[in-house]
């Protein structure tokens, strides 16, 4: 969730908490100050009708506001003020009123007097209050949530727009990282820590890379060397104990240096140095690996069989299909039992290879790097860690399952 959004729903939760709890501070102040202004009308009311007494005995009530009546001496009545419900034969209907009840001893003689004052109803007091303070408080909090939204739309601009920046940002371009700058101190302090985390991550990529290419050639070099002094050593006649150990040396010789090219790959791969992207139709290009190993497939007397259910066409630099291929050809090659068949099947959204195999390994392991089904002499163990990593690259899910004797690798698209 971003923070404009969270800072908006607990705008928005304190508003709802404290909207009930102002109605009600209001409603009972409001209704307490009512009551005590209408209580000292009724008592001003009830002293000029006293005072009106004492002039006039003969006084008229008017009712349902004043109504007053001589009462009997051994009549007991308590002075109070309440509110009562009195029926309006106009409104047809029964009104709330605060009536003020008191005895009074005027020129000895007793008088009751009732002084009453109309309020209005509970119902539509709460409702007349409910009403206008729902509607200011709710434009306040529409003008408060559009100025804080726009607000915080124009702070977080340059934020939103850097984040977007280093999204897209890749240390191949060669290109300094470009942020915009902010009024916000919080945000001008992360955009220059990202500029100098940028600049160091730059030089070490760039220092990486450098030293990746520079190990790789100044290895393959006296590897080559070697290997081409070895094959000339071989030509000459050597007795059996001396030839194998000489033949040995060759071949851990070529072995280093297919692990030395494989590394190298990989680390290229890590570091994301193919962006050549074209789109591959990988069935067609499947055909031309197959023929450049048929003298492997011949040695181990295997059997291609090829389903083709549709064109797999994917997005992918050239060098990274070619590859790809290669090494899922290879890796089914050099593990499959002798004399039976590596099976591939084709389809528009994957391609899928089983073959048999004698090798036992945890299907947690199969990507691994330097993980091997078995001790074969020239397996490096990183065919299928250069696979995995060539899928993710080109954004293509990759799953191998080991059942019994059948390894099963699919590579389809996400």
């Amino acid at each position: 969730m971003k923070l404009i959004k969270k800072t908006n729903i607990n705008f928005l939760v304190v508003i709802l908490i404290i909207l009930p709890i102002s109605y009600l501070i209001l409603f009972f102040s409001l209704n307490y100050f009512i009551s005590d202004e209408v209580d000292e009308k009724l008592r001003v009311d009830e002293l000029r009708i006293t005072e009106q007494l004492d002039k006039n005995t003969a006084f008229i009530s008017i009712a349902p506001i004043i109504e007053v009546c001589e009462i009997n001496t051994d009549t007991t009545i308590k002075d109070e003020i309440k509110n009562v419900l009195i029926y309006d034969p106009i409104e047809k209907e029964e009104e709330p009123y605060r009536e003020l009840i008191s005895v009074k001893v005027i020129n000895g003689r007793r008088y009751l007097i009732k002084v009453r004052h109309s309020i209005i109803e509970d119902k539509d007091f709460m409702l007349a209050i409910g009403l206008s303070m729902f509607t200011v408080l709710l434009l306040v909090f529409i003008l408060l949530f559009v100025l804080n939204n726009r607000l915080s739309q124009k702070l977080w601009k340059p934020f939103y727009h850097n984040i977007d920046t280093l999204k897209s940002y890749s240390f191949k371009s060669g290109k300094e990282l470009t942020l915009l700058d902010s009024k916000i101190d919080e945000f001008q302090d992360l955009k220059n820590s990202l500029i100098l985390l940028a600049d160091k991550l730059h030089n070490d990529y760039k220092i990486l890379k450098e030293f990746t290419e520079n190990a790789s050639h100044e290895i393959q070099t006296p590897l080559s060397i070697l290997s081409m002094t070895l094959d000339e050593v071989l030509q000459d006649e050597h007795s059996e104990k001396n030839y194998k150990k000489l033949y040995t040396c060759y071949q851990s010789t070529q072995r280093l240096s297919k692990l030395n090219k494989k590394l190298l790959l990989l680390a290229k791969l890590d570091n994301n140095q193919f962006s050549d992207v074209i789109e591959v139709n990988l069935d067609e290009l499947l055909n031309d690996k197959i023929e450049e190993l048929t003298s492997l497939i011949e040695e181990k007397e295997l059997a291609i069989k090829v389903i083709k259910n549709g064109q797999f066409t994917i997005h992918i630099d050239s060098v990274l299909a070619n590859t790809l291929l290669v090494n899922l050809l290879s890796n089914a090659i050099k593990h499959s039992t002798p004399k039976t068949s590596i099976n591939i099947e084709i389809s528009t959204n994957s391609i899928t290879i089983s073959n048999k195999t004698t090798i036992k390994i945890d299907n947690s392991l199969f990507f691994k790097r330097f993980q091997k089904g078995n001790n074969a002499s020239n397996s490096s163990g990183l065919g299928l860690s250069i696979v995995k990593r060539i899928a993710e690259i080109s954004k293509l899910d990759v799953n191998a399952t080991l059942i019994e004797d059948v390894f099963k690798i699919s590579i389809q698209k996400k």
